[in-house]
C-alpha cells in the first residue's frame, strides 16, 4: 500500500471514528434531554395551576368551579402555532385532581373520575409531601408511547387539600426530537466529509514533498544533475538539506577519486622509464650510455 493511502486512511480513520462516536453521543442525548426540559417546564405548569385550583378545591366545587370552566375554555381554543416548523393546533395537557385519599374528583378528559390513583408514584409521593412524578405507557403494554405526569400538591395554607397531576404525551414532542437527531446526523456527515477533504490536502501536500525529495535522491544515487529542492521549514525540507550536503560530499569526494586517478595514470610511464633505466644500470654498459641513463633518471 502506498505511503499516501497509508497517512490518508489513518487520518480520515481517526477522524471518522471521533465524529461517528460523538454524534451518536449527541445523538443518543437528545431525546432524554429534551425529555427533562419538558419534565421542567410540566414542574412549573402544575403549581402554578394546583395554587390557582386552590379555592375551588377548597370549597368542594373542584368539578363545577371557575378553575374547570376555564380550563375547557382553554382546552377548546384553536392554536394557530409553529413550532420549528411543525404545527400546533391544540393544548396537548391532561389535568386530573384527586383528593387527599387519591381518589380523582376531577379529569379533563372525564375518564378516569372516581378511580384510586393513590398507588400511582405521582400522587402516592406528592401526598406524602414528596416530588412525585411518573411516565407510564398511554395505553397498557404498549410501551413505545408514554405519558409523562408530574403532580404538585394543592395547598389551603400549610394543609394539604388534594394533587394535580399535569400529563402530555411524549409523543408531542417526539417530532423535534427526530428533527433535531437528523440535522445532528446531517451535520456530523457534513463533518465527515469536511475532514476527509482536509485529510486529502494534508496527504497531498505531504506526499508532494516526499516525492519530490524520493526523485531527488534517485537522481544523486544515479549521478544525475538535480534542480535544488525548494526551500521548506519543516522535517521534510531539513532532510532536502542534509541529501542536498549529502551530494555535495560525494560529488567532493568522487573529484578526489579522479584526480587520484588521472595522476596515478600519469605517472605510470615515467616510473616506468624510470625503473627500466636503473635496471639497464645493473648491467655492464659503456660509459656513454651509463651517463645517458643517469641523465634520463634525473630528468
Amino acid at each position: 500500500m502506498r505511503l499516501g493511502l497509508r497517512l490518508f486512511l489513518g487520518f480520515f480513520l481517526i477522524v471518522g471514528l471521533a465524529a461517528f462516536f460523538v454524534m451518536r453521543v449527541f445523538v443518543d442525548e437528545v431525546k432524554p434531554g429534551v425529555r427533562q426540559a419538558m419534565e421542567s417546564t410540566l414542574v412549573d405548569a402544575a403549581n402554578v395551576l394546583a395554587v390557582m385550583a386552590a379555592d375551588d378545591m377548597k370549597s368542594g366545587r373542584i368539578a363545577t368551579g371557575d378553575f374547570v370552566r376555564r380550563l375547557d375554555q382553554a382546552q377548546q381554543r384553536e392554536l394557530r402555532a409553529t413550532v420549528w416548523q411543525f404545527p400546533k393546533r391544540r393544548i396537548d395537557y391532561r389535568i386530573t385532581i384527586t383528593d387527599t385519599r387519591g381518589i380523582v374528583v376531577y379529569d379533563s378528559e372525564g375518564v378516569d373520575v372516581g378511580r384510586d390513583n393513590s398507588r400511582w408514584n405521582d400522587v402516592y409521593r406528592t401526598l406524602r409531601g414528596e416530588y412525585g412524578a411518573r411516565s407510564s405507557p398511554e395505553k397498557p403494554g404498549d410501551a413505545t408511547r408514554t405519558v409523562m405526569h408530574v403532580a404538585a400538591p394543592i395547598r389551603d395554607g400549610e394543609r394539604l387539600i388534594g394533587v394535580l397531576t399535569l400529563a402530555q404525551p411524549n409523543s408531542s414532542i417526539d417530532p423535534f426530537i427526530e428533527a433535531s437527531q437528523r440535522s445532528i446526523m446531517r451535520q456530523g456527515a457534513w463533518l465527515i466529509g469536511l475532514s476527509a477533504l482536509i485529510g486529502i490536502a494534508i496527504t497531498w501536500w505531504l506526499m508532494r514533498g516526499i516525492n519530490r525529495l524520493n526523485r531527488y535522491a534517485q537522481a544523486v544515487s544515479a549521478g544525475e544533475r538535480a534542480p535544488p529542492l525548494p526551500a521548506r521549514r519543516d522535517e521534510i525540507g531539513d532532510l532536502g538539506r542534509a541529501v542536498e550536503t549529502m551530494r555535495r560530499k560525494l560529488e567532493g569526494k568522487a573529484y578526489v577519486e579522479q584526480y587520484v586517478q588521472s595522476l596515478t595514470h600519469e605517472m605510470k610511464s615515467p616510473l616506468a622509464a624510470i625503473r627500466g633505466a636503473a635496471e639497464l644500470l645493473q648491467e655492464p654498459l659503456p660509459e656513454a650510455d651509463r651517463q645517458r641513463f643517469v641523465r634520463n633518471i634525473r630528468d
